[in-house]
């Protein structure tokens, strides 16, 4: 009866958890993709598909995340909602772990310590932003090697040592899966020692042999993800110029930082002003031996209240410890701390603060301090969730508290020329480049807007400073080469394709240098492009489509070819069901090149209707042109100056 009752009332707490979670995160259930979940999801091609899924483990630090990623993007395409519904139960799971380990840590309150957790502000970096599903999902594993390392103690300590072996194995697995989805979970070997410490008082051999296999893991986890961040994401960029000495102040003055976000949690950013450590003035140096003697303080008291508040803040300190900027990674060009990166730190924290007001309240003084303290931050928790549901808001939002986040203005001067409000995405985009002049994506996109402006010479200057930035960045040089073919200026267009081709090659890239080559009257350049493309995807419409319309009605006639313009047009009507105007046009003119009057006809006027119905009038109106000279038995030829097929722009 009495294990029945227990279980009733864990699963009566899980699934308060649960319930806590949906009610600080409904916000971010209907809202979008922000910021780095483009690349990560939308245009990653370890994610899409393009790549195959056994290459996901060679080419990021967290390649089971990105199976994760896969795994959703077969559900749920590029419809946010379910990847945002994952995270937020992910979030909600870590809440439940953490109170499972806190109960075997014999940690007071720890169902408080979990509902803390799962609706504190500082987390909604991490559950309601999908890129950081790395951090939900490493926690989770952190959380269940944790649990299962302490199931390990408990057996072997009461002499099972066959279920003890089990359990062993099932914490080294689950690290392994935790560094997998991301390495910050590398201070795992640590924690454990810190709870032998805090449950016994002390350290034997035992403990240290014990973990010595996670401390193989961890180490060789992190050199793999220092290597990854060196060579890949920050590509040779400098995100920090401070010596040692200058870093060890910046660790000193994150600590304290986090330390007040968890507990307070007010004025939070997505990106915190980057602050600027003097190495020369002693005062920097000062919050790293202040933290120092909290924890001495802490170690003076250890027989009493100190050994929990020693545990805490020292596990606090051991996970905090990669990202407090000894080692370097891409986020600390933008700022020195991170909500995000204090998620997995804050499971150390909480449960001190919970343990805290445990003691100092007793029976329903505790229920009720606690329900208010769990509510008010519930309702913060969905205010900043509402934030992160689109990105104009959340950049809007930074920029009200740090207004010299350039990566913020570059980001939402882009959105707002998605918008068409080009002077409002100009100001964003030159107060990014006043703030970070070597912005060369800024230089790209400012330039993009300049040139939609009619400005083409301001333009061409901040695509060439682009360009002398990051000369090995094809996106860069795809957006000037559409910038250069709405000048008419073709053939400088197709030099920059064919350079981002070279740099790195892609259907789409290649589809819009044949289009230019076609379009510049350089039909066998154009038809080889078309080729290559088919070559890699045989299905491919544009590509299909366009060689059909080359092969039937180009102005060289050496290279005119109606069988094989009506197998190419064929396939692409095919492919959409004869419900295409455009493709059912360039099918028309196929058969009148094959000499197939009739067919072509009919084809022509199928698509006569589709681009009515469609309400393409200009569409319509050539496709009758070309009705009136197949039903004369004549096919249709581009003039040496190339006329636009139908349907072109």
């Amino acid at each position: 009866m009495a294990k029945l009752k227990r279980a009733w009332s864990l699963a009566l707490g899980a699934a308060l958890v649960f319930v806590l979670a949906f009610a600080a995160y409904w916000p971010v259930l209907r809202g979008g993709f922000i910021w780095d979940d483009f690349l990560l999801v939308q245009q990653n091609p370890l994610v899409t598909g393009k790549l195959g899924l056994g290459t996901i483990w060679f080419r990021t630090d967290f390649p089971l995340s990105n199976i994760l990623f896969w795994g959703e993007w077969r559900h749920w395409g590029d419809h946010p909602a379910g990847y945002h519904l994952v995270n937020v139960l992910l979030h909600a799971a870590n809440g439940v772990l953490l109170w499972r380990v806190l109960e075997r840590l014999k940690i007071p309150a720890g169902w408080l310590a979990a509902a803390l957790f799962v609706v504190h502000p500082v987390c909604v970096a991490s559950a309601a932003w999908v890129s950081e599903q790395k951090n939900t999902l490493s926690l989770c594993f952190y959380l269940l090697s944790l649990l299962a390392y302490l199931s390990h103690e408990t057996a072997r300590g009461q002499g099972r040592t066959g279920q003890g072996a089990g359990w062993y194995v099932l914490s080294l697995g689950a690290f392994v899966l935790a560094l997998f989805s991301k390495t910050t979970t590398v201070m795992l070997p640590v924690v454990l020692l810190a709870c032998a410490w805090g449950q016994r008082g002390r350290l034997k051999l035992g403990d240290v042999l014990r973990t010595t296999p996670f401390f193989a893991l961890a180490l060789g986890f992190g050199l793999m993800s220092v290597w990854f961040q060196v060579s890949g994401a920050m590509a040779g960029a400098t995100v920090q110029t401070e010596s040692w000495w200058g870093r060890l102040a910046g660790a000193g003055m994150a600590l304290w930082f986090y330390l007040g976000k968890a507990l307070l949690p007010s004025n939070l950013c997505m990106i915190y002003p980057r602050w600027q450590i003097a190495a020369a003035a002693p005062v920097s140096y000062l919050p790293l031996p202040l933290w120092c003697a909290l924890l001495g303080w802490s170690w003076w008291y250890r027989r009493g209240w100190g050994r929990h508040a020693l545990f805490a803040l020292g596990c606090f300190t051991f996970t905090l410890f990669p990202v407090l900027g000894f080692f370097d990674f891409f986020y600390l060009a933008l700022s020195r701390v991170s909500d995000h990166l204090a998620y997995l730190p804050l499971t150390a924290l909480l449960p001190l603060l919970a343990a805290g007001l445990w003691r100092g309240l007793s029976g329903k003084a505790l229920w009720y301090v606690g329900g208010v303290l769990v509510a008010g931050l519930c309702v913060l928790s969905a205010q900043r969730a509402a934030v992160f549901a689109t990105e104009e808001v959340l950049w809007t939002d930074t920029l009200a508290r740090n207004p010299n986040a350039w990566c913020a203005h570059a980001n939402l001067g882009w959105m707002l020329a998605a918008q068409q409000k080009y002077d409002e995405a100009r100001g964003h985009l030159e107060a990014s480049l006043a703030l970070k002049p070597d912005n060369a994506q800024a230089h790209s996109n400012l330039g993009r807007v300049l040139s939609l402006q009619g400005k083409a010479e301001e333009a061409e200057a901040h695509f060439q400073a682009a360009l002398r930035i990051k000369p090995n960045d094809a996106d860069i040089r795809k957006t000037y080469a559409s910038a250069l073919a709405e000048q008419g200026k073709r053939a400088e267009a197709a030099n920059q394709l064919r350079e981002a081709l070279r740099l790195r090659p892609e259907t789409e890239a290649r589809v819009e240098l044949a289009t230019l080559l076609h379009q510049g009257g350089r039909l066998g350049e154009a038809a080889a492009e078309y080729r290559q493309v088919l070559a890699v995807k045989p299905d491919q419409p544009e590509a299909l489509n366009n060689l059909a319309w080359l092969l039937a009605t180009g102005s060289d006639a050496t290279m005119r070819d109606g069988a094989e313009a009506v197998k190419l047009a064929e396939r692409v009507c095919r492919l959409s069901g004869y419900k295409d105007a455009q493709a059912l046009g360039t099918l028309a003119a196929a058969y009148a090149e094959a000499g197939r009057f009739s067919e072509a006809v009919s084809a022509a006027q199928q698509a006569i209707e589709l681009a009515k119905a469609g309400g393409d009038s200009r569409l319509a109106a050539v496709s009758r042109q070309l009705l009136v000279r197949f039903a004369a038995g004549k096919a249709y030829h581009e003039a040496p100056a190339v006329a636009p097929r139908p349907g072109a722009d």
